[in-house]
C-alpha cells in the first residue's frame, strides 16, 4: 500500500519547537524565519488532524496527543538519523551537494522559487541554482536537475508527472472597474488594454465564451506572463492568466477577476527530469515537495 506522509518534510521543525517550547527558538536553530516555522506547524496540524500545541503565555505548550506525538518523531528522527549516518559510511548517501531546477517565470516569482528554497533547507542543500524555463525543450538539461514546465506531453526520455491543468481568467486592478460596461446584453472592455503572450488566440477564445466584444482594445505582447500581471497589478490592462500565479494578489486584493468565465489553456504545468535519475531519492523528494505545496495552496 502506498504511504501518503507528505508532511514528513515538517517534522524536523516539529521536533524542535518541542524541546524550545517556542516557535522562535526553533526558527534560529534551523536558520528560517518564524513566521516560515509556524506555517509548517500549521500545516503539519492540518495534515495530521492533531493539535499539536496550546499557548502559555509566550510559550507554547505540547497537547497530550501533541506530547505522544512528538515522542514517536523522536525516536523516528533518531532512528533516520543513524540510518543516515550508516549509510554514509557506505558511501551512498543519496544526499545532493548542489541542485539546479529550472521554473517558469511566472510560477517562480508568484510561489515556487521560494518553496524550492525551501526544500534546500529542509534538506540541508548547500548550493541551490533556480534558472528559467517555460517549454521542455528550452530547459537546460546539461546542467539542471529537475525542471517545472508549461508545456504539452509527452517528453521523450524523461520521467514526468502532471501538476495542474490551467484554466485561464481575466484579472485586472480594481482601478479599472469602474471602466468595465458589465450591465448591457453586448458586455465591453471600453477599450481596456488586453495583456498576453501568446498571439492573441487565448483572448479570442475568452471572448467567445464570455460573449464580450474587445472591439477598441490595444493588445500588448509580452515575452512573459510574469509581465502581464506585474503590468495588470499595476493598472495598466487586463491579462488572462491562471488562478495558480494569481491567488496572492487576489487575496490581497491588488487584483480581482470582473468575469466569472474562464477557458482551458492550450497547456499546463508538469514536473519532469531524465527518466534514469527518476529514482534518486532527492529528486522523488523535491517531487513530492511540489505537488504537497501546490495542493496546499
Amino acid at each position: 500500500m502506498a504511504r501518503t506522509l507528505a508532511f514528513l518534510h515538517y517534522l524536523p521543525a516539529f521536533e524542535a519547537v518541542s524541546r524550545h517550547e517556542s516557535v522562535r527558538g526553533a526558527a534560529e536553530e534551523l536558520n528560517l524565519s518564524p513566521s516560515a516555522v509556524s506555517l509548517q506547524m500549521k500545516k503539519l496540524s492540518d495534515a495530521t488532524g492533531i493539535k499539536l500545541f496550546e499557548k502559555n503565555g509566550r510559550n507554547l505548550t505540547l497537547t497530550r496527543a501533541g506530547s505522544d506525538f512528538a515522542q514517536a518523531v523522536m525516536v523516528s528522527l533518531g532512528q533516520i538519523e543513524t540510518a543516515t549516518r550508516a549509510a554514509k559510511d557506505g558511501g551512498s548517501s543519496g544526499q545532493l551537494d548542489a541542485l539546479t531546477v529550472s521554473v517558469p517565470t511566472a510560477l517562480g516569482v508568484a510561489w515556487l522559487s521560494a518553496t524550492t528554497v525551501e526544500f534546500a533547507e529542509m534538506r540541508g542543500i548547500p548550493n541551490l541554482t533556480i534558472k528559467e524555463a517555460v517549454a521542455a525543450i528550452d530547459v537546460d538539461w546539461d546542467t539542471c536537475d529537475i525542471a517545472v514546465v508549461y508545456d504539452n506531453p509527452p517528453f521523450a526520455g524523461y520521467y514526468w508527472r502532471s501538476l495542474s491543468e490551467v484554466r485561464l481568467r481575466t484579472v485586472c486592478s480594481p482601478i479599472l472597474f469602474p471602466r468595465l460596461d458589465l450591465q448591457h446584453r453586448e458586455r465591453k472592455l471600453n477599450g481596456l488594454t488586453l495583456l498576453h503572450e501568446d498571439d492573441g488566440r487565448e483572448w479570442t477564445n475568452w471572448a467567445i465564451a464570455a460573449r464580450v466584444s474587445l472591439e477598441g482594445s490595444a493588445r500588448v505582447r509580452v515575452t512573459s506572463v510574469a509581465q502581464a500581471i506585474a503590468s495588470a497589478v499595476q493598472g495598466r490592462g487586463m491579462a488572462l492568466v491562471s488562478d495558480v500565479l494569481t491567488r496572492t494578489y487576489l487575496a490581497e486584493g491588488r487584483l480581482i477577476q470582473p468575469f466569472a468565465t474562464s477557458i482551458n489553456a492550450g497547456r499546463a504545468y508538469y514536473i519532469l527530469c531524465r527518466e534514469e535519475r527518476s529514482r534518486e531519492p532527492v529528486l522523488e523528494s523535491f517531487v513530492d515537495h511540489i505537488i504537497d505545496q501546490l495542493r496546499s495552496r
